[in-house]
């Protein structure tokens, strides 16, 4: 089955489609493409997505960048939670817009050449400041201007980074350090990151110092440090708290290290860049 966007739409001048849905039985959305690009992410419950071919276990903060050629749909893991999701579908010719404005020469997200779609998970702090956003538009009009504001929150989520990849950097390291984004994997250290690469050690670090010029242990110091960066920006969490997500058991070590990429305190950070959301 191939899901059609102007079947979603009220009228021709809506230009996005953005909804919430809670899923219970496995018969809820039909195996399908579409003609649309589309976003969704889980809000609520577990389960799993069947997605061109694979089954993916998903879970709250589970992001998905669908391309409209992918084949897929959703099993709720318990008929008595269901499965939340929220979906945001637009054309794909504007696809093509935000490549050539916001990613030149990506081969991620959308574009990404993998049989498999791009995936992120986002943290917890960050799913609620996402469905917060979601939800002031989705009774909005559905104009370019709601679009572009909910999707370039969306990349500014999964894009902390603002990482430029070379062109021959393979898609797996692409993916790890896309990912390498939670403290779950921060905790781990190297470990961490390794699960997101399945390869050993030495290869991972032998491409990281290739592709990036860094070491793998100052790769992943410097993903600890502008996470702490983010949620110092985006949350009220105390500072304790950020450094102990990140990884770091020793605070003033925690200090140092974010000063050295900085060149000011975790707290002059937060004063100097707080913003409302």
């Amino acid at each position: 089955m191939k899901f059609n966007l102007d079947s979603f739409l009220s009228n021709a001048s809506e230009v996005f489609h953005l909804a919430r849905v809670t899923l219970r039985s496995k018969g809820d959305i039909e195996m399908h493409t579409h003609d649309y690009a589309e976003i969704f992410w889980i809000e609520e419950g577990e389960g799993y997505h069947l997605i061109n071919g694979e089954k993916v276990k998903v879970f709250p903060g589970y992001l998905c960048t669908i391309r409209p050629e992918d084949k897929h749909t959703f099993i709720a893991k318990s008929t008595a939670k269901g499965l939340t999701i929220t979906n945001l579908a637009f054309r794909s010719s504007t696809l093509d817009y935000y490549r050539n404005r916001y990613f030149p020469g990506t081969n991620l997200y959308f574009w990404s050449k993998s049989y498999l779609p791009f995936s992120f998970r986002i943290p917890a702090d960050e799913l609620s400041l996402l469905r917060r956003k979601a939800d002031q538009v989705i009774n909005q009009t559905k104009n370019n201007i709601h679009l572009d504001r909910l999707v370039l929150f969306i990349f500014e989520i999964i894009e902390p980074s603002n990482q430029s990849f070379d062109n021959e950097m393979p898609y797996w390291l692409q993916s790890a350090l896309e990912n390498y984004n939670s403290p779950a994997v921060f905790k781990q250290g190297v470990d961490g990151f390794l699960s997101l690469t399945n390869k050993s050690i030495d290869h991972t670090n032998r491409m990281v110092k290739k592709h990036t010029g860094k070491t793998l242990t100052e790769a992943i110091n410097l993903a600890k440090i502008k996470y702490a960066a983010r949620l110092l920006i985006m949350t009220d969490a105390s500072v304790k708290t950020i450094a102990s997500d990140c990884g770091y058991s020793n605070i003033g070590y925690f200090y140092r290290v974010f000063k050295a990429y900085f060149k000011m305190s975790p707290k002059d950070y937060r004063i100097f860049n707080k913003r409302i959301i």
